[in-house]
């Protein structure tokens, strides 16, 4: 019985070390559709295409972890053409945040095969 409730506890204890962070991204980009779309190293598996939104994709990690400050990356389609892509700008997501990201006409990208 004393495992037991040693082992619970350790499992209750080690579950509130846990930090999260929700992030949503938005696609606004006319007549393209986003897929492969990943915030550093989680990927939110979501094709979206224009005007969709993702579903709250949860970040977590232990308090040391955060904030989290990456590019998104993703694939854009348009026209049958496909290209990599990464923004220009970073993003912060603090523990206990909810960043949504909106990827639109004038959103600067680059691509980083090209570099």
């Amino acid at each position: 019985m004393k495992t037991i409730f040693v082992l619970l506890f350790s499992i209750i204890f080690l579950g509130s070390c846990m930090d999260k962070g929700k992030i949503m991204v938005q696609n606004k980009i006319h007549n393209a559709k986003l897929e492969n779309i990943s915030f550093g190293d989680r990927s939110i598996n979501y094709s979206l295409l224009p005007g969709e939104i993702t579903d709250d994709v949860v970040i977590e990690d232990y308090q040391d972890k955060f904030p989290k400050i990456n590019q998104l990356e993703f694939y854009m389609e348009s026209n049958g053409n496909k290209v990599y892509l990464k923004t220009k700008n970073k993003y912060r997501l603090d523990s206990g945040d909810r960043l949504v990201i909106i990827i639109s006409d004038s959103t600067e990208v680059i691509n980083p095969l090209l570099q």
